[in-house]
């Protein structure tokens, strides 16, 4: 039974492992404004196309040393360390599933949504913290996800709703005051489309907590960034692993800040 069992969790480690290979190249490939769906892969240097064998996560990596087999030229680390992270993803996940009651007291589906959100959220991250970029493959792939999980887990849709208008009509208000004021973009359209999937999921009244969040994550960062020098003032942050964050704080501690914070005022 174990051997089963360890089996599936491999199985499906190695999956996530090509699943990152994937969204690796949806990244790349919407900075370079490439169709991700048409074309092979092929080397940043030599252009000469990847075979499938040079092309199978973790072990195609450390196979060729990190580099091309025609040129020799280095792999770029980050391909191999998000599918080894993805991987290693995936054990911790199974192994905590195996000792969780709580995990395994989930319907299968209503898990398996819950953790490719966050999964995809995980390369939103990178993608933006690399790039400055949400991809909107991303963007939709996220509200197919939370679509489907409305539909597992019911309930009314009004306060989804409700949040998706106001979050969106909040930051596209925000983005015009900011131009206005400092007579230049100074939130990416990205941002304002990641908010529809996190706020539909979210729903009504947490998503004013995860935008409260954000906001006061981000400009905790920022001033770190200003005082260390690696910014300056006027130059551009990405902002979306602030609302990440902040959302994975107010879907799994909304309640608890919020009541803190009540308190905290009142008193």
């Amino acid at each position: 039974m174990l051997f089963l069992e360890f089996s599936l969790i491999f199985l499906f480690s190695f999956f996530l492992a090509v699943l990152a290979s994937f969204f690796n190249v949806v990244i790349v490939r919407t900075i370079k404004e490439e169709s991700f769906s048409k074309g092979r892969s092929k080397c940043d240097f030599c252009k000469k196309q990847i075979l499938w064998y040079d092309n199978v996560p973790i072990l195609s990596f450390l196979w060729l040393g990190g580099k091309c087999r025609y040129c020799h030229k280095k792999i770029a680390k980050v391909y191999f360390l998000t599918e080894l992270t993805s991987f290693l993803i995936g054990v911790g996940f199974g192994l905590l599933f195996l000792i969780s009651p709580p995990l395994q007291a989930l319907a299968i589906e209503q898990l398996v949504l819950y953790f490719f959100i966050f999964f995809v959220l995980f390369f939103v991250l990178l993608a933006d913290l690399q790039y400055m970029i949400v991809p909107d493959f991303f963007v939709i792939l996220l509200l197919v996800l939370v679509f489907l999980l409305k539909l597992v887990v019911s309930g009314s849709w009004l306060e989804p709703i409700m949040a998706v208008i106001f979050s969106s009509s909040f930051f596209i208000l925000l983005g015009f005051v900011a131009k206005k004021l400092l007579k230049k973009d100074a939130l990416g359209w990205g941002d304002v489309k990641l908010m529809i999937p996190l706020a539909f999921m979210l729903s009504w009244p947490m998503i004013a907590m995860n935008i409260f969040l954000a906001f006061i994550i981000g400009g905790f960062f920022a001033m770190l960034i200003l005082i260390s020098g690696r910014k300056k003032i006027g130059q551009a942050l990405p902002f979306a692993p602030f609302l990440i964050l902040a959302f994975v704080l107010s879907f799994f501690y909304g309640a608890a800040i919020w009541h803190w914070y009540i308190g905290l005022i009142l008193r």
